[in-house]
């Protein structure tokens, strides 16, 4: 094999799986409803329903949320949602999936028209 071959096939090596900053710029700016790690009502987005409360108490069980979310109410807008998951309260903001999963979210979404959580 001559030195030109070889060239080629480490250049080539080197590149798979390598992207480009566009790509990763993308990766980042998808954002998720990322419940249980926001702060305040500045941070809280609107609208928490009751199915959301009650798929939260699903994925947890019973004591689990009663323990990180027990003063959850349903309700509209950030500016009505208290401060979040210090105060017990299930709210949610926008957040990176990779970002929610590191801090230990819950993404809610709907399955065959219930709400269903999961952990980030």
């Amino acid at each position: 094999m001559d030195k030109r071959k070889l060239l080629m096939a480490a250049v080539a090596g080197l590149t798979v799986g390598v992207r480009t900053p566009a790509q990763a710029q993308d990766e980042k700016a998808v954002e998720t409803k990322c419940y249980g790690i926001n702060g305040c009502a500045s941070h809280a987005k609107c609208s928490v329903s009751q199915a959301d409360l009650d798929a939260a108490k699903t994925l947890l069980g019973e004591k689990v949320y009663a323990s990180r979310f027990g003063k959850s109410q349903v309700h509209g807008c950030g500016s009505h949602a208290k401060c979040g998951a210090s105060s017990r309260i299930l709210n949610w903001t926008p957040t990176a999936a990779g970002a929610c999963k590191a801090k230990g979210g819950i993404v809610i979404e709907e399955v065959d028209g219930k709400k269903v959580a999961r952990k980030a």
